[in-house]
């Protein structure tokens, strides 16, 4: 009797699982940035000029415009906070990570997807990035009240070293003069991740 309880107990749970597992709000559903490295083809990585051992990984949804790219974040897990569409692009910021999706400049059809680590976003990106898009007083909350300021001077003394975004022009040392994984059919994973 004790073994048909427990097997009737076991035979529940496992049910109960597989039903949440199967709902938009499972507590075993993906992060966003597994949710992206499993779903778009990684297409590039940006080395962070602070640390060699954080990057920026840049994925690729092919013909997929930036809408609906968005739409299927935000189905996935809604964001902290978020921008609107603007100019052909929009910023998320998830728990510590930047997510920002642009149009491809090669392809109209295709939407980039910028994901970094709200390290690499604090000493790589410059202020511009952001501006147009997420409020000064945001950033400042995440990153420091001088954050803005600071960042400036150092962006302005070495711009080389301040990052703006991967679809912008300007010689970023980080950037890639020749990309690591350009034309990738891999999903996910590749040069840099997981460091």
């Amino acid at each position: 009797m004790k073994r048909s309880i427990m097997s009737v107990m076991i035979i529940t749970v496992m049910m109960f699982t597989a039903a949440c597992g199967n709902s938009g709000g499972s507590i075993f559903k993906d992060g966003i940035e597994d949710y992206i490295s499993t779903t778009y083809t990684l297409y590039d990585t940006v080395e962070s000029a602070e640390n060699s051992d954080r990057y920026a990984r840049i994925y690729q949804a092919e013909n997929t415009n930036l809408s609906s790219v968005s739409d299927s974040l935000q189905s996935h897990e809604t964001p902290d906070e978020m921008s609107e569409i603007n100019n052909g692009k929009q910023i998320f910021i998830y728990d510590d990570v930047f997510v920002t999706l642009t149009e491809s400049e090669e392809d109209a059809d295709n939407t980039m997807i910028e994901v970094a680590e709200q390290e690499f976003a604090r000493n790589n990106y410059g202020p511009s990035f952001f501006e147009g898009y997420l409020l000064a007083s945001l950033i400042s909350n995440i990153f420091g009240n001088n954050w803005y300021d600071s960042r400036s001077r150092q962006c302005n003394i070495n711009p080389e070293r301040c990052y703006g975004g991967y679809n912008s022009a300007g010689s970023y040392v980080g950037k890639n003069s020749t990309p690591t994984i350009r034309g990738s059919s891999n999903r996910g994973g590749g040069v840099g991740f997981g460091k």
